[in-house]
């Protein structure tokens, strides 16, 4: 039982640790490629 014990108290954190570091983070909306193109776009064009 210790083996099991030793290897849910490094195991799980490690696990935790591991996807925390590799899990995608998500883009915002504003910093997207579209969004961006959009706003160069839209600053390019003469006011109104």
């Amino acid at each position: 039982m210790i083996t099991f014990g030793l290897i849910a108290a490094v195991g799980v954190p490690l696990a935790v640790l591991v996807l925390a570091i590799f899990w995608p983070e998500r883009v915002p909306q504003d910093r997207t490629v579209e969004a961006i193109r959009r706003r160069i776009e839209a600053e390019d064009q003469p006011p109104r």
